[in-house]
């Protein structure tokens, strides 16, 4: 039966105007004018008597301290959400707002008096309802239709094991009245939940970005998160009303199916019939779908289910894709930074730490112990079941211990249910703090590398066998660098009998909402391991290298998106190449031409995670430093023209030319390239007026040079009838002469290709590292780009694997 009360206009107390007569028939209702101060200090009034006044300083405090929290956090590499929720518990009635702080500080007991928390706690559960619409619109549903049975048992038991075990725990050790016996519920819940979005963190500061381990755990954690929100949403329904149970949860599902099949399409053709393709959204569109989020928990909240599941319902719905990344991120960095903090600070009013005796203390530890135990316990039994190491099913398993805001919120829910006391509130939000800071160092021991990338025999150019598959990493951090990157790899010359395998991996910066870490684009779109959204360059990207494919049919691409800090990029990087076997990685140099042939950097970190890769790479790398080589690559309206892209080799010798001779070679066999090789040749006699050198540099120049003239005579010999290759000496006695000798060449080629030569010294090179701006692409490539050399060719800068350069450090 519908409450005979609803929507009924309540019965407002009636007040005199201040210092008038009551009128006759005609009743006036006050308010206390205090919200704002006209004047402030400069009239006898307290700015901390008025609201607005007083809600700015909560707001102020509690972002102070929340900055605070996550600066000291950031070495030890813990997750934003641990930090979030420690500020919200030190704010809260531990340690700000406390009674000890609030009786010798009387600002803070009039900031955080019981009666002035109320506005505070209403902004937080606002900026709470549409971060918990913004899960839901990160959430990827079709993912759920194609993860493994592997994940799927992990997910399911993961949540339903430890939610019998919670349910269990609190009903073992809790002493509690009656009315507080459904507490079970919801310790249940947070039990049972693993937080996506903080588990995705971890492993993207753990770099278990391409492990088996990190996808298992990524599906397992969607099917845990989708499986936690149903048993909140029992939970909620059961806890509502003894009467009406099954009405709350029928009118929930009854939503849920209005929700997809009316809501959804509405929506859908509301936005295509005002919004163009490409445009931004306007505002009544932005507007209209705000005030949706918060109907739609209206509704929820009236079916005596929380409004949270409105929110999450709604963004559950829309199409990933729909709203764009500069309105999420927008979205975010309002409910997410600005609102939410305050949300954790209400919590933390309600928690009392500072009052628990020795015993209680324990208690708590005790609890935090046992409640790592049920989701370790299912997951190394599922992972026996399915033949996964011990190794690795105790690793999932602590990581599934992760919890996240859904923990959080289940334990504020029953409370604010009046199901759960305050010392049961306290005890599982001090356990959900524990296994949130625990789970990071855990798996960080578990999975600590014991070594560095080591190169292997296979990952060497020059001594990859004709017949073999060259696999090629590209790394890409702008749209603008790929016309380049593809005209290069078009000219390395896939065959039928040496295909080509190339791995487009897109480089983005983590940022705090950032879930995806690993996302595998197909012809069909981004894969299930998708989590959330990136942004509109992945389209082009995809369409570029899908054009590339289509020019070189034995050249098979795979597009990635790697989400990662600046600081860790490079480790991304090596980790793949580890995975795939890569022989070359090709990085974008960190700057650009202009319209007027200068170059422009476009972003300093970018330097730093090219000289990071350069220094642990296992294998071979080249910097491309694109002057308009992109707009050199022959196209389908150049055939049946003698269109050729001129090579210029400058070979001065040591492990890095020998390198770039051998790519050089490769590329000499495409039908549109004209290659010419310049060797350089120590002129002996001016090598003997140098004086006496040290024998075992002297030896190693010597083998250096045989190593050289091998490679070369091998070069010579097989590209002899080739006329479309042009072998040359010069004889160099100095630096000096080497420069004036490249000068000569002039503007008659498109593409340089030398080697970085940063770990051997040459006469031929003397003075040049001295003087070098660019470390990354060495002395020869750095001379190419100055002012003074006129040509504006591209330039590509190969480095065999770092072990031969020690002379490399990371940033």
């Amino acid at each position: 039966m519908v409450n005979p009360k609803f929507l009924k206009v309540p019965e407002l107390a009636t007040y005199n105007v201040r210092g008038s007569r009551p009128t006759v028939g005609v009743g006036k209702l006050c308010y206390l004018t205090d919200t704002v101060t006209d004047n402030g200090i400069w009239e006898e009034i307290n700015p901390l008597e008025s609201k607005l006044p007083i809600f700015i300083f909560q707001l102020v405090i509690v972002l102070f301290v929340t900055r605070l929290c996550l600066l000291l956090l950031k070495p030890l590499r813990q997750p934003h959400f641990a930090a979030e929720l420690l500020a919200g518990i030190l704010v809260g009635s531990t340690a700000i707002a406390s009674e000890f702080a609030r009786k010798h500080i009387p600002a803070l007991g009039s900031i955080f008096a019981a009666s002035r928390i109320m506005t505070m706690e209403t902004v937080g559960n606002l900026g709470l309802i549409y971060h918990v619409f913004l899960l839901g619109l990160e959430m990827d549903l079709i993912a759920l239709t194609s993860v493994s049975p592997k994940a799927l048992g992990v997910g399911i038991s993961g949540a339903l094991f430890p939610f019998l075990f919670g349910a269990s725990l609190y009903a073992f050790i809790a002493d509690y009245p009656e009315n507080f016996r459904w507490g079970f519920l919801y310790w249940g819940v947070a039990l049972s939940v693993t937080g996506l979005p903080v588990i995705a963190e971890i492993f993207a500061k753990l770099k278990l970005l391409h492990s088996e381990i990190g996808r298992i755990a990524m599906s397992s954690a969607l099917v845990n998160d989708f499986s936690s929100w149903v048993l909140l949403v029992l939970s909620l329904a059961v806890t509502s009303s003894n009467s009406s149970t099954y009405l709350s949860l029928f009118s929930a599902i009854v939503f849920i199916i209005f929700s997809i099949f009316v809501i959804r399409p509405v929506l859908l053709w509301v936005i295509r019939k005002t919004t163009r393709e490409g445009e931004d959204y306007s505002e009544a569109t932005v507007c209209t779908i705000l005030t949706m989020v918060l109907a739609c928990g209206l509704i929820t909240d009236i079916c005596g289910v929380s409004s949270l599941l409105g929110a999450f319902v709604f963004g559950l719905i829309i199409p990933p894709d729909l709203l764009g990344h500069r309105f999420v991120l927008m979205l975010q960095g309002f409910a997410s930074d600005l609102l939410l903090p305050l949300y954790y600070a209400s919590l933390g009013m309600r928690t009392h730490l500072g009052g628990f005796n020795r015993e209680d203390m324990l208690m708590m530890v005790l609890v935090c112990f046992l409640s790592f135990i049920p989701k370790i316990v299912c997951t190394v039994a599922i992972s026996y079941f399915y033949r996964m190491s011990l190794h690795e099913g105790f690793t999932l398993g602590v990581l599934m211990n992760t919890k996240g805001l859904i923990a959080v919120m289940a334990m504020s829910l029953g409370r604010d249910h009046t199901v759960m006391n305050e010392d049961g509130f306290a005890i599982m939000l001090f356990t959900i703090f524990i296994m949130s800071i625990a789970t990071l160092p855990i798996v960080n021991f578990l999975y600590r590398r014991t070594k560095k990338f080591l190169p292997s025999q296979h990952r060497v150019l020059q001594d990859l066998k004709p017949d073999t598959e060259l696999r090629i990493l590209t790394c890409i951090h702008e749209v603008q660098t790929v016309a380049g990157i593809t005209a290069l790899l078009e000219i390395s010359h896939a065959s039928k009998r040496s295909p080509i395998c190339v791995f487009a991996l897109q480089l983005m910066q983590l940022k705090k909402h950032t879930t995806a870490l690993l996302i595998v684009h197909g012809a069909g779109g981004t894969s299930s391991e998708s989590i959330s959204r990136v942004d509109g360059q992945t389209d082009q990207l995809i369409a570029a290298f899908k054009n590339l494919e289509h020019q070189s049919p034995t050249l098979s691409v795979q597009l990635l998106t790697a989400i990662s800090p600046y600081g860790t990029m490079h480790e991304d990087v090596c980790s793949l190449v580890e995975e795939k076997q890569v022989t070359l990685i090709i990085l974008p140099f960190h700057k650009r031409q202009t319209i007027h042939n200068n170059m422009e950097e476009m972003n300093p970190a970018y330097k730093d995670v090219n000289n990071n890769t350069l220094a642990t790479a296992p294998c071979t790398v080249g910097i491309l430093v694109d002057r308009g080589f992109g707009t050199l690559l022959p196209t389908n309206k150049d055939e049946g023209r003698s269109r050729s892209c001129k090579i210029a080799m400058i070979f001065i010798g040591g492990p890095d030319d020998r390198e770039a001779l051998a790519y050089a070679s490769r590329m000499a066999r495409h039908p549109k390239v004209a290659l010419t090789v310049l060797r350089f040749i120590l002129d002996e006699s001016s090598a003997t007026q140098n004086g006496d050198a040290d024998l075992s540099l002297t030896m190693e120049a010597e083998a250096e040079k045989q190593a050289d003239d091998l490679l070369v005579n091998e070069f010579r010999h097989k590209v002899q009838n080739d006329i479309s290759v042009v072998y040359t000496e010069e004889i160099s006695g100095n630096g000096a002469e080497t420069v004036k000798t490249i000068r000569s060449l002039g503007q008659d080629f498109d593409l340089y290709v030398v080697g970085r030569g940063l770990a051997f010294f040459s006469p031929l090179k003397g003075g040049l590292d001295e003087w070098s701006d660019c470390p990354e692409l060495g002395s020869i490539g750095d001379l190419l780009l100055t002012s003074d050399f006129s040509s504006t060719a591209s330039v590509l800068v190969v480095q065999q694997h770092a072990q031969l350069n020690p002379g490399d450090s990371i940033l």
